[in-house]
């Protein structure tokens, strides 16, 4: 499942939906999923069993150069370590959506529902002000991370 995270309503606070459109006009296997998760909580993520790797997509900030692009990767017991990268509660918080992710992987956990795989793409925003425009850097930063989405897919498809 590919999970694009974002209010469009915030400049590049929106880039995970941005991407999730552009991925959902692509030709991509029937085995993928791709959801506009928009500002919705993570319980989208509950009913979902079965799910080999989720791929999430936001804006994060953590300081560098608007447009840069983060990846991180977890598997399995390994998703406490978002807890240790995010915070918890509104500690350090990079991203509006990171501890409805962090609850609701963790609810998918006690139902037997957590992905085996969470790969985190987040994108540094250069602004969160009211405007349906995503900034340049930003805009010029979707080949790329659309590539990387592509390759998660790629790596998925391939060990199914």
């Amino acid at each position: 499942m590919i999970l694009g995270l974002g209010n469009i309503l915030l400049k590049d606070e929106g880039i995970g939906v941005h991407i999730a459109e552009e991925l959902q006009k692509q030709d991509l296997p029937a085995s993928v999923e791709v959801i506009d998760g928009g500002t919705a909580g993570l319980d989208i993520l509950l009913p979902q069993k079965g799910l080999d790797k989720l791929v999430v997509i936001d804006a994060l900030r953590a300081g560098k150069k608007p447009g840069t692009i983060y990846k991180a990767r977890f598997r399995g017991s390994e998703k406490e370590k978002l807890t240790q990268i995010f915070g918890q509660g509104g500690e350090s918080k990079i991203s509006l959506h990171q501890v409805g992710l962090i609850d609701a992987l963790g609810a998918a956990e006690k139902t037997g529902r957590a992905p085996e795989e969470v790969v985190i793409i987040g994108i540094e925003p250069a602004e969160w002000n009211c405007g349906l425009e995503l900034t340049e850097p930003v805009r010029e930063s979707i080949p790329q991370i659309i590539k990387k989405v592509l390759e998660e897919i790629e790596d998925a498809v391939h060990r199914e």
